[in-house]
């Protein structure tokens, strides 16, 4: 299996986008529009462009001009704190807003419609847009999208006032508990709760080794602040039941790292929802296995096949 490991190797270039606040986004652009237009893949939490290449590939097989970025604080976008190791944002809302400035950056807001991917954090973020902006998006593919966070361990109530207070004392730009920088136990693919697949495990550290400024770890509290704030908004009643975009849902059957419940809420919520249930599949479903990816591009391939001529 040969998958390019930089963007001019995947076809594609990469643009800078300054943004309000000294904010500078780094972001790609795979071919041109065609047919069947534009596709923006947004990554989850710790992800950069590099690591998603794959998934680029496979929607460019499938006529797509892509379109991705690093997120503020994330890849090589401009950092908020001085530990690059650290994942924060004090505002989902400003993770919203750059996406769509990166999609009006590379004309993808100017050909009509186009379909929105997205993964974890990414699901979650297309849910905001397609909350903020209606009818951007023909269609909206959500990969274990973060409706909502798993493994709390505490009252979610608790939880919540907790993390407001911290914020509030100055704790935002701290690890949570527990967090810590990059070091050797992220590299053990025995019980890691994201892929099943080793050599896709080991493609991102190797990605992470050519360029170690590439890496974040665990959050901060103003991440998680934020986070839950950006939650209570998706998940707030009326929200979801008007979002019309035709919009499929892959479910891992194995995830530890956001909630399957609320991902089942959402699909009896969502006014055109399907949802695909992949049982073995970890977290990270589009660097799964062979198995598991043909699985979740079938589904795809027969959604985007029942949606409406143009």
């Amino acid at each position: 299996m040969s998958v390019a490991e930089t963007i001019e190797q995947a076809g594609g270039r990469t643009l800078w986008l300054d943004r309000p606040g000294g904010i500078r986004l780094r972001m790609a652009v795979f071919g041109e529009p065609g047919p069947r237009g534009w596709c923006a893949f947004l990554p989850g939490y710790t992800e950069f462009i590099e690591k998603n290449l794959e998934t680029v590939a496979d929607l460019r097989a499938r006529g797509f001009a892509v379109v991705t970025h690093d997120w503020r604080g994330q890849g090589l976008s401009s950092r908020l704190l001085a530990d690059r190791h650290k994942g924060h944002v004090l505002r989902m809302e400003d993770h919203r807003d750059d996406a769509l400035a990166v999609l009006q950056h590379a004309g993808a807001l100017d050909r009509g419609p186009m379909v929105v991917v997205g993964h974890s954090m990414g699901g979650h973020l297309t849910l905001r847009l397609l909350m903020h902006r209606q009818g951007i998006a023909r269609a909206a593919v959500l990969s274990a999208p973060m409706i909502d966070i798993t493994r709390i361990g505490l009252p979610r109530p608790l939880v919540h006032a907790l993390v407001e207070g911290l914020g509030a004392v100055g704790f935002q730009d701290r690890y949570v508990f527990g967090g810590k920088g990059y070091g050797p136990k992220r590299r053990r693919f025995e019980g890691n709760r994201l892929t099943r697949d080793p050599e896709r495990f080991e493609r991102m550290h190797r990605l992470i080794d050519a360029q170690s400024d590439l890496v974040i770890t665990d959050p901060t509290f103003g991440w998680v602040r934020a986070a839950f704030r950006s939650i209570r908004y998706v998940t707030a009643p009326g929200r979801l039941e008007a979002v019309p975009t035709p919009t499929l849902i892959a479910k891992a059957g194995r995830e530890v790292i956001v909630a399957n419940p609320a991902i089942d809420e959402a699909i009896q919520r969502l006014p055109r929802a399907t949802l695909v249930v992949l049982p073995e599949a970890e977290h990270e479903i589009l660097r799964e296995t062979d198995a598991i990816r043909a699985a979740f591009w079938r589904a795809v391939d027969d959604f985007l096949a029942a949606l409406p001529a143009g």
